[in-house]
């Protein structure tokens, strides 16, 4: 049996197949939302579900294979489709719970795993399942996107694209979100404890690449409908992965759940030699002779377990090694795996070890849930409790299949597709369109407007583009051979800060109000998403990275700047995750390279145009020209302030440079005059120049805690010491005012913060303290907090 075998005997087996599905799984499958049950219970599983999509998603990706299909590859795709929708309904019908999870991230706000099958109704309490399972939620995510790689559409308006963006950013911090895991359990002693799992954390990194860049209408979409994914969401949880791993969770040594990110579906490991050692040994610890164990000491189902209690009392899991049920479709899992691997022999060893578990039901193959040790293989002791009749560790028990009315619908789906890939019925690239079973480098995006992610650890060149703040400064730099440019010169591209445009466009990424959806969390851009292009409403923007150029005090300090930039290109060149090159943007300020360590920081400059610095791969060169091999993403919403659109419009002016006026006034220079910051292309010389002394103010903090409201304003409006107007502002503030003389009192502290940092007096410090609580009650926290 073959792809190029007689069309009319690959019709005939697929008519078996049909029949198979019909008698099997579409007989459960519910005429309302289209969801299945487990067992006897009127409760769809997450994860049973979207498994029962991707087998009758797969067999009617095995009709599009023949000329006359009777009309069964619609109805396969639509009996997937309505029971995608369906899990797609229940999880909308939570979304004040996506909105609350993405600022708590706590267990209780976490989207409920099951439903009630016909009605979408939750089943439990929030408090009383396990229900914060990011594994179920990931894989859910990732079946959708293969499934719209074949032109599947699951997803029909903006609002659930809107809603899906945000299941995005429900995920996305899996690395730091322990759940219950894909037993949902917790940890192995079954006692409420969430963990950090490697399988939650592989299958939200797999869904996070399978996302990345997807439209979700398809072909006939616009960019509205493209999904968006953070790259150091990405890269954090990669790399978490790999620290947990071959270590499922803290208290659990091996899972059989790993095997599910070694291979199919997620193929989440970049580092092969480390998934070899993973699978290895989960099979060596945990295979047995009808499945595999789920882990070690696993009461579920067990003869020992109390059904009555949903968690164990302390140390009570001991009684169960050595009995552990064993579950038969992780050998399908398996066939899966290596069969995507292009490894035909070890699926067909796999695939016998399979067909020994399975057992006939009306003619029909079925795949039991689990097969246990009865309670015949144990004898009772004095006390009347159960113990193990065996005298050796080695003592192999009989086990007996679980025997239950209804299938074990998860298994018997993995089944059928490792038997649809075994009989040639189906290409691999069929069953995973994106390829993720593929390394980084094999894959294609198909309709994917953006980019997709790769494995860092590449030779990685890193571009960089020098753009001065003034023509000024432009001179001097050129005078010691360092070619940059000026915001007019890139123009139409624009420079900016991510704080003040990218958060906030990206703010509104998914944002919905019908749903009480507020798009992506107010959360600081990283150093991999300030390295790429953006065209934001049809603007060319790009941001300089966040931890280098903001205006926080530190950065005044050139050689602490120095040694930031250089670490911030060393995790570029370790961590970079996406096929285009990085292209990070410098914006030089006067104030910046005023001081001592301007001829360091020139050195470093000079190092950057050589093209190599610690060892790492730079380019050097106009803005214009990097654009070409950089990476570049559309960033578009529904939505958009008019306050955001006039940032966009114009030029950036950093805070160090805002807040020029009130050095001038300060020094009580003209403005345009030298001496204010001594930059000129005679005297370059004076950008070594001393500090700028300050006496201190002609009061204390404690002499004005008295002051009344009317006075603290009077004796603002007369001082002209920066300390003393930030301890003015500081009372003002603590007695509940926002405005100072008709200004906010946030941004008059930013302005003393910046001319501070300036003139290098380090009670901005206090500034520092201050600003955060300020912002608390009259706006949103700037950078610097």
């Amino acid at each position: 049996v073959g792809l190029e075998m007689d069309e009319y005997m690959r019709a005939s087996l697929l008519s078996k197949y049909y029949d198979e599905v019909h008698a099997t799984m579409l007989c459960y499958q519910s005429h309302t939302l289209g969801l299945f049950p487990r067992g006897k219970t009127q409760h769809a599983r997450v994860r049973d579900n979207v498994y029962c999509a991707s087998a009758l998603w797969c067999l009617s990706m095995a009709y599009r294979h023949v000329g006359y299909d009777k009309g069964r590859t619609y109805e396969l795709e639509q009996s997937a489709v309505k029971c995608m929708r369906g899990l797609l309904f229940c999880y909308m019908r939570q979304a004040e719970k996506v909105e609350k999870f993405k600022s708590t991230q706590n267990w209780e706000d976490a989207l409920h795993a099951k439903f009630d099958y016909m009605t979408g109704d939750p089943v439990t309490n929030d408090d009383s399942w396990g229900h914060l399972q990011i594994d179920g939620t990931s894989l859910f995510l990732q079946i959708l996107a293969q499934m719209t790689a074949t032109g599947v559409q699951v997803v029909f308006t903006l609002d659930e694209v809107d809603f899906v963006q945000n299941l995005v950013y429900y995920v996305e911090r899996a690395y730091r979100i322990p759940d219950f895991g894909m037993w949902e359990r917790g940890s192995r002693d079954n006692v409420g404890k969430r963990e950090l799992h490697s399988s939650s954390i592989g299958m939200a990194k797999a869904a996070l690449e399978a996302m990345n860049g997807l439209n979700l209408f398809g072909e006939s979409g616009s960019s509205l409908s493209v999904i968006h994914v953070d790259p150091d969401a990405q890269y954090r949880n990669c790399v978490i992965l790999n620290t947990l791993l071959p270590k499922e969770s803290n208290s659990k040594e091996v899972d059989a759940a790993l095997l599910l990110i070694t291979g199919y579906p997620a193929f989440a490991i970049d580092d092969v030699n480390l998934s070899k050692a993973t699978e290895l040994r989960v099979k060596k610890l945990l295979e047995g002779n009808s499945g595999f164990k789920r882990f070690m000491r696993d009461g579920h189902y067990t003869i020992k377990e109390d059904k009555r209690k949903t968690f164990y009392d302390a140390h009570e899991v001991t009684q169960f090694e050595g009995i552990e049920c064993e579950y038969p479709l992780f050998y399908g899992y398996l066939v899966l795996t290596e069969l995507c691997r292009g490894h035909r022999d070890k699926a067909e060893g796999y695939w016998k070890k399979l067909e020994a578990c399975v057992v006939e039901t009306n003619g029909y193959t079925i795949i039991p849930r689990l097969y246990y040790v009865p309670e015949e293989e144990l004898a009772e002791d004095e006390t009347g409790t159960l113990v193990s009749i065996a005298t050796s560790k080695d003592y192999n028990y009989k086990l007996v299949p679980f025997s239950e009315t209804v299938p074990f619908l998860w298994a018997q789906a993995i089944y059928l597709m490792a038997k649809m890939l075994k009989d040639n019925l189906i290409d691999v690239s069929d069953c995973d369109p994106l390829g993720l079973h593929l390394p980084h480098t094999a894959r294609h995006r198909g309709m994917a407007r953006h980019l997709g992610f790769r494995a860092p650890g590449h030779d990685t060149v890193i571009q960089v583009a020098l753009i001065s703040e003034t023509t000024r400064l432009q001179a001097v730099l050129a005078t010691h051979g360092i070619p940059t440019q000026t915001q007019k010169q890139v123009e139409p591209i624009k420079i900016r800060s991510p704080a003040d445009i990218l958060m906030k466009v990206f703010s509104h990424i998914g944002e919905n109000r019908k749903l009480g959806l507020s798009g992506r969390p107010n959360r600081p851009i990283g150093a991999l998403a300030t390295s790429k292009v953006y065209r934001v409403f049809g603007h060319t923007m790009i941001f300089y990275p966040t931890d280098s150029m903001v205006d926080f005090y530190l950065s005044f300090d050139g050689t602490f700047l120095i040694d930031v930039l250089k670490t911030t290109l060393q995790f570029l060149n370790l961590y970079w995750n996406m096929n285009s090159r990085p292209t990070l943007c410098l914006f030089l300020t006067e104030s910046r390279l005023k001081g001592p360590g301007f001829y360091s920081f020139v050195n470093f400059l000079s190092l950057l145009k050589q093209g190599e610095v610690n060892g790492i791969k730079v380019r050097l060169d106009r803005l214009q020209a990097l654009i070409s091999t950089s990476c570049v993403e559309n960033l578009e919403c529904s939505q958009l302030d008019n306050s955001l659109e006039q940032k966009l419009l114009s030029p950036l002016r950093p805070r160090s440079s805002t807040a020029r006026l009130s050095v001038v006034a300060a020094t009580g220079a003209e403005e345009g005059n030298d001496d204010v910051f001594s930059l000129n292309e005679d005297n370059p010389s004076a950008l070594e120049q001393e500090e700028v002394k300050e006496s201190e103010p002609a009061f204390s903090s404690s002499d004005i805690k008295g002051y009344s409201v009317k006075e603290l304003q009077r004796a603002l409006q007369k001082e002209e010491n920066l300390l003393g107007q930030a301890y003015l502002l500081y009372e003002l503030m603590k007695k509940g005012e926002e405005y100072a003389s008709g200004v906010p009192i946030r941004e008059k502290l930013e302005d003393i913060y910046a001319v501070a940092g300036i003139r290098k007096h380090w009670y901005v410090t206090l500034c520092v303290c201050l600003i955060p609580t300020c912002s608390s009650s009259s706006g949103s926290s700037p950078s610097a907090g």
